[in-house]
């Protein structure tokens, strides 16, 4: 089988300035969240590239023809019903309401922020995967170190489990941090290695990444690159993933896998 790349966003309201004190508007989190999309989709359609978005109800009912509109070449996916508080309900009202956009079933689950969540809810809100664990050490965040590395088959909720990659051995994390405060060869040799180890690569990113940041007083390593610098910087990473790899959906993925996943 060929390796295969799965390229992934989380599609939510830019509400990481409130984590910090800064004040923004509920209107604001979905401009910045939709000019940077508007970025990214360009880019995407230039290399006729399909990805999973990952999004919020909130952000999707207030964008429901762009919704409709991206679902037609990408994924979509939930990413729960907002990006700051969650309850179990979520689950199913967010897999509900983004169907009744997209007109398609939603399939996969990822928590805001990779925040632990029990296997067997989501299983019962009726996805057929999580991706919601990168099993890797984010001080402040979370400790992963320990958990599966690769995509795995839960065998208690019959729930396939797809983490987001990291490099093989030392774990180094290949999320959208690292991608825009580590050099771009540094970056892009961990992502082969890891690719060349497990046979795909699993990368998470935000749209809002692609609009300007310098304006909002957020940490540095946030919007250390973004709008502008952003796009070239993952236009070079793609042309040369490109060149190993051949970009998918989860779904898409897991559809040419065995039947155990």
């Amino acid at each position: 089988m060929k390796k295969k790349i799965l390229l992934t966003f989380d599609l939510e309201e830019f509400d990481l300035p409130l984590e910090f004190g800064y004040p923004i508007s509920d209107q604001d989190q979905i401009n910045v969240t939709t000019n940077g999309l508007k970025r990214l989709t360009g880019l995407l359609a230039k290399f006729n590239i399909p990805a999973t978005f990952f999004t919020t109800t909130f952000y999707a009912e207030k964008n429901q023809e762009l919704i409709k509109s991206l679902s037609l070449n990408h994924e979509i996916a939930s990413h729960s019903n907002q990006h700051s508080g969650f309850k179990q309900t979520d689950l199913s009202d967010s897999k509900f309401k983004i169907e009744g956009i997209t007109g398609k079933q939603v399939y996969g689950f990822r928590m805001p922020r990779f925040q632990k969540i029990d296997m067997a809810m989501i299983k019962a809100a009726g996805y057929r995967y999580d991706s919601s664990v990168n099993p890797t050490f984010i001080p402040g965040r979370y400790n992963n170190l320990f958990t599966r590395r690769k995509m795995y088959l839960d065998t208690d909720s019959n729930l396939v489990e797809i983490p987001v990659s990291v490099s093989p051995v030392i774990r180094f994390p290949l999320f959208w941090l690292s991608f825009k405060n580590i050099s771009l060869p540094i970056y892009l040799h961990m992502c082969k290695m890891a690719i060349w180890n497990d046979s795909y690569l699993h990368l998470c990113f935000h749209p809002w990444e692609f609009d300007d940041l310098d304006s909002f007083d957020i940490p540095w390593y946030i919007k250390n690159i973004s709008g502008k610098l952003y796009f070239e910087r993952f236009e070079k990473m793609v042309e040369q993933l490109l060149e190993i790899a051949d970009f998918s959906t989860i779904s898409d993925f897991l559809d040419s896998m065995p039947s155990s996943c």
